[in-house]
């Protein structure tokens, strides 16, 4: 797991040059949540959140794409954060860091053949390799190893890719995670999909987030439903259908339709700005529905009011 691009860096301002809290948030999804939370960064003034308060989305690297379970991302996440504590790094860290460099290259991005995917990529690397959550013991040496069997995966050279081994070197070592535990505050947003993250999944990851001090949002059953409390039509729909949240067609499911009713909405790109107008009138609706973190693993309802309330009060 990785920050968000462009904002990396811990900045200092003001005359005190206070050092900014930084709110990390980690995603089960990377688009949906992703512009939502990303707008609210963008419109922190119009929110009322403080413009000391950084907010941070933590993203899914190349060996992490298609992920969603919430027990296996925060699993990573504290593998990545401990890495960064004890200096030493995996197999699949430097992978992740490798594939990086190059897709960031332009010049070589728009060359890679399409016939080969990052996918089939890693799963060759992962036939070579014991696991990919072995720690890397002769960094130059494996790094060699695995970026030229990458590059001619990607049918390039290694004269086309001048000083990539000493450029992977050099970055290996920056932190994918600037995060500072007796400073920020790291969140878990994600869905009480009953299918695919099970009771004991929800135990374990309520629980290990309280272990390790972080915060632990939910929806119920999907952050759809969070859109769709910024509308007040949301108590007019049946609580129980919400709640089962069932196919209302191939495509969507139930609190997905009703959310189209009352807004243009599409996972991968929408107006959130939109949704942000209405945002304190999701924060009250939210209210009338569950908020508690426990009880959230089997009603309707979410917290994530709660969490935008106390950026707001920092």
């Amino acid at each position: 797991m990785r920050e968000k691009k462009n904002f990396a860096e811990r900045t200092r301002i003001s005359k005190e040059d206070r050092t900014r809290k930084k709110n990390f948030l980690v995603f089960e999804g990377n688009r949906t949540e992703g512009i939502y939370f990303n707008t609210i960064n963008e419109l922190k003034d119009k929110i009322g959140i403080n413009p000391l308060i950084e907010i941070i989305s933590i993203e899914k690297t190349y060996t992490e794409e298609g992920w969603s379970n919430p027990k296996k991302i925060l699993e990573q996440l504290l593998k990545d954060l401990e890495e960064i504590e004890n200096g030493k790094f995996s197999y699949k860290t430097l992978v992740d860091k490798i594939i990086e460099i190059i897709m960031e290259d332009k010049k070589f991005f728009s060359n890679i053949s399409k016939e080969i995917s990052l996918k089939e990529i890693i799963e060759d690397i992962k036939n070579e390799i014991e696991s990919l959550d072995n720690i890397v013991e002769n960094v130059e040496e494996d790094c060699e190893f695995l970026l030229n069997m990458i590059i001619k995966k990607l049918f390039l050279t290694i004269e086309e890719i001048p000083n990539i081994l000493e450029t992977v070197l050099k970055n290996i070592e920056n932190k994918q995670i600037t995060y500072s535990e007796d400073i920020d505050k790291m969140c878990l947003i994600v869905d009480r999909d009953k299918k695919s993250f099970k009771e004991e999944q929800y135990n374990y990851v309520k629980e290990e987030c309280e272990r390790k001090n972080f915060k632990l949002y939910v929806t119920n059953p999907c952050f759809e439903f969070w859109l769709l409390l910024h509308f007040d039509e949301v108590h007019l729909i049946n609580k129980e259908e919400l709640l089962e949240n069932k196919r209302a067609s191939s495509k969507v499911r139930f609190v997905e339709s009703e959310l189209k009713k009352y807004f243009p909405y599409n996972k991968n790109k929408y107006n959130a700005e939109l949704l942000i107008e209405k945002i304190h009138l999701a924060i009250e609706n939210e209210k009338k529905f569950c908020e508690d973190i426990e009880e959230l693993k089997d009603k309707l309802g979410s917290n994530i009011g709660l969490l935008i309330q106390e950026l707001k009060e920092k």
